[in-house]
This record gives structure tokens, sequence and C-alpha cells, in this order.
């Protein structure tokens, strides 16, 4: 009996141990591009390959991109399928092109199925299926106990290969540190997004008209989520129309108020007016100075490229509160790594705080104060 529990002991620690072990999936980094068969299968969300058979190592090319193989179709893959079309779009002017595929054994039971998958996920660029069956590509070696294979490129190699078998609230941050690994960031500054963009704009007529419906399809995207965020928050006027009647009934109050205080300035002693006087005074000199023009800047960006790219998720202010809480805690996690990650997490934060009429929302900024609050050591004072 006891042997017996020793052996199932020893088989329980086998299997996590290969439990524990990253799956290898795909062609080894250095690994010329090889031709991946794919087809679009069309339906209510077709995108650009609709009824075509193409080569998505072809359409990449010599240029920066990723191929995701989806071994298994669930609502857990989601939001790296939803990343990696999102970084897509991001990514455009630096020529980087993402692809994903669907592997199954059988065609056409899984061409209806995206249909319905496409119909429902509306991404930019929609999931396309592999006619290379359930294995893939027979020279990339996908792993098949992977739910996704994703096989980053640039310049008609293999650059990085990874295999998902969960995905979970960091891997979306990980992934964007990845591409800006192959592509370099997108410039905060729009001066030197322009510069960007009147470089890598497509040359050819039909490629050009192209983009430019991409980003009206976009502008229509953004402007759907804005909508969203001001519904979410009441709008202006706490969803009220601003008739006129609702602006009278608003005004009435505001005239008694404005009039009480104007009876109390007659009413308040004249060396208390000369006070405030000359305090507003002061804060007149200040601002025609320039004192309280700027705000004092403190921190600094970080270096790793996951918490930078984290960084410019996390001070975006169209982000909802939920949007905030997730990419604050795939930062906090990625800060918990070590001692340095977490030094860079708190100066990053202070340079955020240093703008807070640019750099995220007020959620997002007590988050910041929060994490100052638990991490940065107290300034060391001088005798």
């Amino acid at each position: 009996m006891k042997r017996h529990l020793a052996t199932l002991a020893i088989a329980g620690l086998l299997v996590a141990d290969l439990h524990s072990q990253e799956l290898n999936t795909g062609p080894a980094a250095g690994t010329a591009l090889t031709p991946v068969k794919a087809y679009g299968v069309g339906g209510p969300h077709p995108g650009a390959f609709a009824g075509k058979e193409f080569d998505v190592a072809g359409e990449i090319g010599d240029g920066p991109g990723a191929i995701l193989f989806m071994h298994e179709l669930t609502r857990n893959i989601l939001p790296v399928v939803r990343g990696l079309d999102q970084f897509g779009a991001e990514y455009s002017l630096k020529g980087f092109k993402t692809f994903v595929l669907m592997l199954s054994p059988d065609r056409t039971a899984a061409e209806s199925r995206l249909k319905a998958v496409n119909g429902s996920l509306k991404l930019r660029n929609p999931v396309v299926l592999s006619l290379d069956g359930a294995e893939g590509p027979g020279n990339y070696a996908l792993n098949r106990k992977a739910t996704l294979s994703l096989v980053l490129v640039d310049k008609g190699k293999v650059v990085r290969t990874h295999a998902y078998t969960d995905v979970n609230a960091e891997d979306e941050g990980i992934l964007r540190g990845w591409v800006e690994e192959i592509v370099g960031s997108i410039p905060e500054n729009l001066g030197e997004y322009r510069q960007l963009a009147k470089a890598n704009l497509p040359k050819e007529a039909g490629a050009l008209r192209s983009l430019a419906v991409e980003q009206a399809v976009e502008i229509k995207r953004l402007q759907a989520q804005v909508k969203r965020l001001k519904e979410q928050q009441g709008g202006r006027y706490g969803g009220m129309r601003p008739d006129r009647r609702n602006m009278q009934r608003g005004a009435q109050p505001q005239m008694r108020r404005e009039g009480a205080a104007r009876e109390g300035e007659a009413k308040r002693p004249e060396s208390r007016r000369s006070e405030g006087s000359r305090r507003g005074g002061e804060r007149e000199m200040k601002k025609e100075s320039g004192g309280d023009a700027k705000p004092q800047r403190q921190g600094r960006p970080p270096e790793d490229p996951q918490l930078n790219s984290l960084l410019r998720s996390f001070i975006r202010q169209t982000n909802d509160d939920a949007r905030a809480d997730e990419v604050f805690a795939q930062i906090a996690a990625r800060a918990k790594e070590s001692d340095a990650l977490r030094a860079e997490a708190v100066e990053m934060f202070k340079l955020m705080l240093s703008f807070r009429d640019r750099y995220g929302t007020k959620h997002a900024q007590e988050l910041a104060e929060g994490f100052l609050k638990e991490n940065a050591k107290p300034a060391k004072r001088g005798r």
C-alpha cells in the first residue's frame, strides 16, 4: 500500500513538472519564413481576403508581422486575439501586419463556424482558415497541446514563438512589448507621428484608398467608444437635454447664490477684502510670470518595454474604470517581478501624476497614488 502511494506521488510530481514547463511551438528563431496557406471565409464581416486562397507569409513579406495559429476556439483566448488585431491597426504605419488562422480538420464545418465568429468579433482583420488541417503547416512544428501558437516575424525570418496554454490579464501587455521590440514604439508627439505617417503611407493609389477606408472605419469605432463612455458617465447634463427650460431652472438658483455672494461682499470688512485682493493679485502675478503655468515634472518613463507599453495604455483619458483597473493589475504584476521593475513603476507613476491634466482619468490617478503610497520610499531629510 505504501509503495502504491509513493508511486502515485511520484507520478503526480512528474505530471506537475511537465505542466510547469513552457511548451515549445513553431519554428526556431532565425528560421526563414515559409508559405502558410489560408482562406478568407467571407460572411457578414468578410474582410479583405473574403473568398480568396492566399499565402500569409507572402502577404507579410519582408516586413514585421505576427501569425497567430488558433488550435482551440474558446472565449478564454479572446484577449490575445483582440489585442493582436488592435496592434495590427496601431503599428500599421510601421508596416506591421497580423493574421489569425483557425486550425481545423474539417474545412466545411470550420468555414461555417468562422463566418459566425467573425460576425460576432468584428475584428479589423477577420480570422481566416488554415488550409493545412488541424496540424497547420507541416514544417512549422506547431504544438497541439497549445491553445494558441504565436509566430512573430521580421525580414522574412522568425523572431520569436510562444505557446499559450492559458490567457491571463498580463498577456496583452507582454505581447505589445514583444511587438515593440521588433517595430519600436509609436511616437506620442503629434508632429513626430505626422512625419512617421508621411514616410510610411503607401504610394500606390489602390493601397492608399484601402488605408483611407480602414482609417475611416477606425474613426467610427473611436466615436462609438467615446459615445458609450459619455453615456456611462451620464454626459455633461446627466443625460438631460439642455433645453431652455432646464437652463432657466438651473440659472435661478445660480442667480440667487450670486446675489447672496454680492450681499456678503458688501458686508465684509474692508481689511478682509483688501487681503483677498492682495492674494488674488499675487496669483495673477504668478500666472503672468509663468510661476504656475507648468507643473513640476517628477519621475521618468520606464526603460522596461512592457511597463512602457502598459503606461501608455494606462494614461489614456478615454479609459473607463474597468479598463484602468485591468491595466493597473498588469502593471502591479510586472512590478512585483523585481525590485528594479518596482522602482521603474514608482518613477513612471510620479511622472504621470506630474501632469494630471494630460495623463489618466481621475480613477487611474487614484490607483497610481495608492501604488506610490505602498511602494515609494519617503525622501530622507537632512539635519
